[in-house]
Parts: C-alpha cells; sequence; structure tokens
C-alpha cells in the first residue's frame, strides 16, 4: 500500500498538521507514506521520521502540478489524505490516479474527491476552528483514535551544527536568548510596530538578561534592521545569507523564550516545548489555538476585530497598536518566572535519515 499527503502551504499550518502526519503513520506502520509539500514549506518536515520521502510541488524548485500527477500516477498510491485546501491540490490526486482521496469538501472540489468531510460552517462561512482537530479529523476518518499531544519538529546534526555556530558567531548564550519573530507573512496587518520590538528587546537586556535574536525572511530584513538598531546592542540577525528554515528550527530548539506575532516560528516554539508569547491582531485565536501551555496570548478587544483582513480596513490597526510594550514584557517576564529553562532534547535530532 502506499499513501500520499497533500501539506499545508503556510508554515504554522505544516507545523500544526505534524500531529496528523505522525498519526498517519502510526495508523499504517509498514506503508510507504509520501508527503507532497511546497519548496518554502518543505524544511518544516524535513527530516521526517514519520514519512519516507517528500516530493515538492511547485516553483521554485519542485515539480509542475503535470509532472507531479505523472509521477504519482507511476507510483500508484491507494489513498491520498488532503490537508490543504486547495482545488489544486484535489485534481492533482484526481490526475495523479490516486485510489482513494480523503479530504474537506470545499473550494468547490468535491466532486474529485472520494471521501469527504464537511468543515464547520455558519451562515455559509466557514467557523474559526483549530488547524490540530481540523487536520486530524481526516486521519480520524480513517481509523485513528487519538491525536499524538504535540506538534512535532525535527532537525539533523547539520541543522544543529548551523545554530551552534551562529550562536557563537553573535556571543548568544541558548539559556538567555531571546528569539523575536517579527514578520508575518499574512500581511502588514498582523505586525506589531518594530520600534516596540526595539523598545522589549532594550528592557528584557536590562531587566530580564536577555539578548535577542531577530528572525525574519528576507522580505522581512528591514524590519529586523530596524528592530537591532533602535534596541541599542540588545537586539542582533544573523548576517547574511539568513538562515534557513531548518536552522530556524534549530534556533528555536535551543532558545530560553520567543516572542513573536501570530506567525509560522510560532508554532516552532510549542513544537520545541519553549515559552512564548504571541501578539494578536486581526486574526482569530481559535483558526491556531494548539493549547500549549507555554504559551501566552495578547490580543486587544476591539469592537472592528478580529476581521482577518490582511491590511486594515479602517487605516488605524488599533488590534495591534492597543498591545503594548509594557504589557508584552510582564507577560515575557511570568512566563521566565514560571518555566525554568529546560535544555533541548535530543530525541528531536535524527542522525539518520536514510
Amino acid at each position: 500500500m502506499r499513501i500520499v499527503v497533500s501539506c499545508p502551504n503556510w508554515i504554522g499550518d505544516a507545523v500544526m498538521a505534524t500531529p496528523a502526519l505522525v498519526a498517519l503513520r502510526q495508523l499504517f506502520p509498514d506503508t510507504h507514506l509520501a508527503l507532497v509539500a511546497r519548496p518554502y514549506v518543505a524544511a518544516v518536515f524535513d527530516p521526517a521520521p514519520y514519512a519516507d520521502e517528500i516530493l515538492l510541488w511547485g516553483r521554485p524548485g519542485g515539480m509542475s502540478t503535470g509532472a507531479l500527477a505523472h509521477l504519482l500516477r507511476r507510483q500508484h498510491h491507494d489513498l491520498g489524505v488532503l490537508l490543504a485546501n486547495s482545488f489544486r491540490s484535489a485534481l492533482l490526486f484526481f490526475l495523479g490516479g490516486v485510489g482513494r482521496r480523503v479530504g474537506y469538501a470545499r473550494e468547490f472540489r468535491a466532486a474529485l474527491l472520494t471521501d469527504r468531510l464537511t468543515p464547520p460552517r455558519a451562515d455559509g462561512r466557514c467557523v474559526p476552528t483549530p488547524a490540530l482537530g481540523y487536520y486530524f479529523e481526516l486521519v480520524r476518518l480513517l481509523g485513528a483514535a487519538e491525536p499524538p499531544p504535540r506538534m512535532q519538529l525535527f532537525t539533523t546534526p547539520e541543522d544543529e551544527a548551523a545554530a551552534d555556530g551562529l550562536f557563537s558567531a553573535l556571543g548568544l548564550v541558548a539559556e538567555r536568548t531571546l528569539i523575536m519573530a517579527p514578520g508575518a507573512a499574512f500581511g502588514a496587518a498582523k505586525c506589531w510596530p518594530a520600534e516596540r520590538f526595539a523598545a522589549v528587546a532594550r528592557r528584557a537586556h536590562d531587566e530580564l538578561q536577555l539578548r535577542t535574536l531577530i528572525l525574519c525572511a528576507p522580505q522581512e530584513l528591514p524590519v529586523a534592521e530596524a528592530i537591532a538598531a533602535e534596541s541599542r546592542g540588545a537586539a542582533v540577525f544573523p548576517p547574511p545569507p539568513l538562515p534557513t528554515l531548518r536552522t530556524a528550527k534549530a534556533l528555536v530548539r535551543r532558545a530560553r523564550a520567543m516572542l513573536t506575532n501570530d506567525s509560522g516560528l510560532r508554532h516552532f516554539a510549542a513544537a520545541y516545548d519553549v515559552p512564548v508569547v504571541a501578539i494578536f491582531g486581526p486574526t482569530h485565536i481559535q483558526w491556531t489555538e494548539t493549547w500549549f501551555a507555554k504559551e501566552t496570548k495578547l490580543q486587544a478587544a476591539v469592537p472592528c476585530g478580529p476581521c482577518q483582513k490582511r491590511v486594515c480596513p479602517a487605516g488605524h490597526l488599533r488590534c495591534m497598536m492597543e498591545t503594548t510594550p509594557e504589557q508584552v514584557l510582564a507577560a515575557l517576564a511570568e512566563a521566565l518566572a514560571k518555566f525554568p529553562y529546560q535544555p533541548p532534547s535530543a530525541e528531536t535530532i535524527i542522525q539518520n535519515r536514510s
């Protein structure tokens, strides 16, 4: 038997899909399991001890839809699980001759599926539902009982060596390092101002004895530079080339805590049991609720939110601006006091990927 899974296209969603993937492997322990993933998100799963191969789909670096469908037909997959919600992912599995295709009936793709679930709806719209459970319900349909308790990420010794090298080059000590993730792929409306991140970095250095390591995507580099400049040496970011997503996992894994917008890196902290303070604005917390005990979620209550808009329709961004540096620093200090530093577990390092 062969199984293929279409993985989510967002980094945070990919992390939240890992319990469903682990449960799928546990349900079919002796089956060849392949993941279809976009090139920019594939590193979330690699190294993936629960999967036998990762098939890259899309540019740059991955196969076209036609080429991947041809490959799937040659491989003769018996079961396909669509964690991705797109029409194209269902069409890919249909064209690829995947025998049984399990997914949610949305995006006009119901006719392309053999087994369908209906997403929770109210008044014709999808109800905010935690992605952890949303993905697992597809595996429950196949016979799984309960999901693993936590999201799971893994690194290799090479990833760990790269992270150690960066910590050494930047003069950082793991148990005194605050990871700061000031970006968000969703859009500018989810981003807390750079000057406020810088203010927290300064006070975290002076009052909590933490130095800040800023992690960002290439397009977010100006924000990282602004935070570092205004932090007066309390915050640093890696020199070019910026760390890969694989190295970012290893960096977060050894950190004391994280401060982030509602971004994908937020879930790296949860997967590695690192305390995290997350600042929410226009997005529903319920969509990405993970019930991580060491996470503090801050969201200002405003009449217009959460609106789920990439750009503030009113132009004031009150949902982000009403969360203050003082609130964030207090939440961070409380987390540090409540959760002592735990050295990272070696169980998440995969020594041999063959």
